[in-house]
């Protein structure tokens, strides 16, 4: 085989090897032996250096206001459970308390500087580094848990408020046996008031745990206050039992509202479901309207939620306590009745942004005898055999609240069963079975919520047959129709010893107060229908507008009541209005005005024989700390 490489070529590749090993060989040498360094000239020993002194830690006062001052925190903190601040000159340095570390103060934009003043965030620059002070709510503030009061996990809330009705109206008022003027022969006399309520209340809320994204691990709550009220009518028999206490009453009244302890049982998933136990003086609503429980009274509350909070549930057991009659506030006495109450929620129930409820309360009153502190019988009834009885009452309910689509709605049903062992009325042990429905439906458009509402309650058709057909609630106070605005909800209306409906309520149950006395399950019944509109006139105020019509469900026990045959069922109209007016665009000072006029109707003219307008106003300031 013929070789067919070039002479040349491997000549040259073989001179480019030599010279390259021998150029490494070259540099290999180099790098082992050193080359050689000039001599340099001796050098002097240097003198000893003196030691360097450490700075003093620099005094707080002497610290200019650009410089980091441990212990000076933004807001109000309050004094430290671990001590006096510690000023320190390296911000790397722990601290035994973590929550008071000093913040320099700054002026954002250079518009305001920073004064020391109470209210600095309102000075009309940018400040967000700046000390509080323990009466500004609006900086951080011991005062309101931003900050542990005893070591590093419990805080302090407390509250105050103050809260002001000024209300004229004008109500059937009966002249009784002195009439205060000596020309009215009408049992029916001149129907203008004039009330005014004044409530300061201070809440305390201590409790241990980070509650922003977990349940707190313990809670005591105690609330109490001061009720000044006065009330001037123009018939005598209005205030007291005794005429010749006269037409003006004014009263106070010091009250423990609330006062309860609450434990954290544990976590039932990592989601933070968890269970919890509240003891105590309590508030509780049953339901998303308040139609069949809405008070604070002494009871147990087990409560929690599972499925990632979409599942919530509670069971309580409540011993009711008296109230002051004037005031409708808390006494530290018990009365003779219990309320056991089991509820269970599920949110996004079929649609997302509905919750559903069902619910089981049980009304156990015992029977006893009450005069209020006006002199009035209250409990039994003061109609029909007056005989003190006890009411064992069942309700289970079905009730929700949220949105389908861009509908909101808002419903309940209840139906109630059990036993009156000796009903005034119907001067009889009766069984009860009555029930109750309502339902509100409205749509938001832009800032207008208009809405229609129906309610029915039903009636008793025949107080004699044993049978009671009336529906009642426990002890209800709803919003629902215009609630406190409305002129047939909010007023009471007495009718010969008893109340046709009672104050806070829509039901129509002959019965005494709602606070004080005991439900009446032989009634007429209620059914009301209702349109409004709610609307966003600014995020400072807002209005709410309804018309209201109302009649009985049967008349029969009204008949009763009167020995009067034919009375008609439509009791009259309504037209109410509320105006909110938060000037600070939070709940710290709200102002609230409204009013309400109820034109009678034929069945309202047949039971007080006039057919004059009722009206209500009232103007409302609420100031919170």
């Amino acid at each position: 085989m013929r070789d067919r490489s070039t002479p040349g070529l491997s000549i040259a590749c073989a001179v480019t090897i030599a010279v390259g090993v021998a150029c490494l060989n070259a540099r290999s040498a180099a790098q082992e032996t050193p080359p050689e360094q000039p001599a340099q000239p001796a050098q002097p020993t240097p003198p000893a250096t003196p030691p360097v002194e450490t700075a003093p830690t620099p005094d707080p006062v002497e610290l200019g206001k650009d410089s980091i001052r441990f212990g000076d925190t933004l807001g109000y903190a309050g004094d430290s459970p671990f001590g006096e601040p510690h000023y320190l000159p390296r911000p790397t340095v722990a601290l035994p308390d973590r929550w008071r570390i000093g913040w320099p103060t700054w002026d954002r934009y250079g518009r305001a500087a920073p004064t020391d003043d109470v209210f600095q965030s309102a000075s009309g620059g940018d400040s967000p580094y700046t000390l509080g002070h323990p009466i500004n709510p609006y900086d951080r503030n011991f005062l309101k848990g931003d900050y542990p009061i005893i070591g590093n996990d419990v805080f302090l809330t407390a509250t105050a408020l103050s809260d002001t009705l000024i209300q004229w109206r004008r109500l059937p008022t009966p002249s009784g046996v002195a009439a205060s003027q000596s020309s009215a022969f009408d049992f029916f006399g001149d129907g203008r008031q004039f009330f005014l309520n004044q409530t300061a209340l201070v809440s305390l809320d201590l409790f241990k745990g980070y509650s922003a994204f977990r349940p707190v691990d313990w809670l005591v709550r105690v609330s109490g206050g001061y009720n000044a009220n006065y009330l001037d009518v123009k018939e005598n028999n209005a205030t007291d039992v005794d005429p010749g206490a006269g037409d003006e009453r004014d009263d106070y009244h010091f009250f423990l509202q609330e006062a309860f302890f609450e434990y954290h049982l544990g976590d039932l998933s990592p989601y933070f479901d968890f269970a919890a136990l509240r003891a105590g003086r309590q508030l509780f609503v049953s339901d998303f309207r308040g139609f069949i429980f809405n008070d604070v009274s002494d009871g147990v509350r087990l409560f929690g939620n599972f499925a990632s909070n979409r599942v919530q549930y509670n069971i309580a057991f409540f011993n009711q306590v008296e109230k002051d009659t004037n005031s409708e506030l808390n006494e530290l006495e018990w009365r003779p009745q219990q309320v056991l109450i089991a509820n269970l929620y599920v949110q996004d129930f079929i649609w997302k942004g509905y919750t559903t409820q069902w619910s089981v309360h049980w009304n156990h009153d015992q029977a006893d005898t009450k005069f209020d502190e006006n002199g009035f019988l209250v409990r039994p009834d003061l109609i029909g055999s007056v005989t003190p009885h006890h009411i064992d009452a069942v309700y289970l309910g079905w009730t929700g609240d949220g949105h389908i689509g861009r509908l909101n709605v808002n419903h309940a049903m209840y139906g109630v069963l059990g036993h009156d062992d000796a009903n005034p009325l119907a001067g009889r042990a009766v069984d009860i079975a009555a029930f109750f429905g309502a339902i509100e439906l409205s749509i938001d458009i832009d800032w207008l919520r208009p809405k229609v509402s129906f309610l029915f309650a039903s009636g008793d058709d025949d107080a004699d047959d044993g049978n009671a057909g009336g529906f009642d609630g426990i002890l209800d106070n709803p919003f629902f129709a215009g609630g406190p605005s409305s002129f047939y909800q909010s007023q009471a209306l007495r009718l010969l010893g008893v109340n046709l409906t009672s104050g806070r309520s829509f039901f129509n149950d002959l019965a005494a107060s709602k606070a004080e006395g005991q439900s009446n399950y032989v009634n007429p019944g209620t059914i009301l229908a209702n349109v409004g509109l709610d609307a966003e006139i600014t995020p400072k105020v807002r209005v709410s507008l309804n018309a209201n019509s109302i009649w009985m469900a049967d008349t029969a026990t009204v008949e009763l009541v009167l020995n009067q045959p034919g009375i008609d069922h439509h009791l009259g109209c309504e037209g109410n209005i509320s105006v909110q007016y938060r000037p600070l665009l939070n709940n710290n000072i709200i102002f609230t005005a409204g009013g309400s006029v109820f034109f009678p109707g034929d069945g309202f003219k047949d039971i007080y024989e006039d057919d004059t307008t009722l009206w209500q106003t009232f103007v409302a300031v609420t100031l919170t700390y």
